[in-house]
């Protein structure tokens, strides 16, 4: 990977150390033209593709499928199945922009719509099945519109995807199948411009001058009450980091509960069951032990009446 054509196209291309496996971080990427992203992608796609651990999965699975030798379009439609499965490789955006060599993708099983054809495409070349790299947008006027590479790049597009074709047979393709591998359960051939937002919402169309609202939630059940804070010995980090050191929580605590209640928090959280029992008990001895009181020395709703000796010997009660 060391001779990757991002050197070549003066990108600030990083790449991170996972072992024999990389991440490229691409600060730079969206000044990149769309063809000389395609060349980059086609140079770790091509590189990884002759690697034998790649061969090896890609044989694995063709051969699960029960698809035979020379049966391509099985082998393709297989291969194209595994990748869709989230199980093998599940779909989530990325914040800016990197792409995953394809061992990474199969190490921690996810990525996005380039790491997801990366791999597939690499999955192709290691079975010598001819690839190409598809964009897919739209027009200023809102058409759907594709790129395949090799064509002419469409002017005044907006793109907002990436997916691949697949040919048969290897060496001299006359047949050329597209492959989204983003949306489990598409067939080899079904093509993004076919479908709609149903399947790729980021394909939807947008309403001009539609405004943001925030929505508003759903009323919480009765009876929710809020997850306890875990002890300190079991607290991730990301608890100090949103709140505070335990130094900044106890004096947070303190300052409105009282000191006595935040080494408590600290330790173990405060148990609510047991600070209800106790504040009901120690309410009811004394009121309890107030009308005891009143009723001994006449006082309260016995005002008036005498205390307890004088209306015993009266006769009262």
């Amino acid at each position: 990977m060391s001779r990757l054509a991002v050197k070549n196209l003066s990108t600030d291309a990083k790449a991170l150390n996972m072992g024999n496996a990389r991440v490229y971080h691409l600060p730079d990427w969206h000044s990149l033209s769309h063809p000389q992203r395609l060349v980059v992608m086609r140079q770790i796609a091509t590189q990884r593709g002759r690697d034998p651990r790649i061969a090896k999965l890609a044989l694995n699975i063709i051969r699960k499928s029960g698809a035979k030798p020379r049966q391509y379009e099985k082998q393709a439609g297989a291969l194209l199945k595994w990748v869709q499965n989230p199980k093998n490789c599940y779909y989530i955006n990325e914040p800016g922009e990197r792409l995953q060599d394809p061992i990474y993708t199969i190490k921690v099983k996810h990525g996005d719509c380039d790491d997801m054809v990366l791999l597939l495409c690499a999955l192709f070349e290691s079975v010598n099945l001819p690839w190409k790299q598809v964009l897919s947008g739209r027009t200023g006027q809102g058409q759907k519109v594709r790129y395949i590479e090799g064509q002419q790049v469409p002017q005044g597009c907006s793109w907002a995807h990436i997916y691949c074709m697949v040919g048969t047979p290897p060496f001299n393709p006359d047949r050329w199948f597209f492959c989204e591998p983003t949306v489990e359960g598409v067939p080899l051939g079904w093509d993004v411009i076919d479908g709609d937002h149903r399947f790729l919402p980021e394909m939807a169309k947008r309403k001009r001058n539609k405004q943001a609202v925030i929505m508003g939630a759903p009323r919480v059940p009765f009876g929710f009450r809020p997850s306890k804070m875990p002890p300190l010995k079991n607290r991730s980090p990301a608890y100090d980091m949103a709140y505070g050191s335990p130094t900044m929580m106890n004096s947070a605590i303190s300052a409105s509960v009282g000191s006595s209640l935040a080494t408590e928090v600290e330790d173990e959280g405060l148990d609510w069951k047991k600070i209800r029992l106790a504040i009901f008990t120690g309410v009811t001895v004394s009121v309890a032990t107030q009308l005891t009181l009143d009723w001994i020395r006449g006082t309260g709703m016995w005002a008036g009446k005498g205390s307890l000796p004088t209306r015993v010997f009266n006769g009262g009660s």
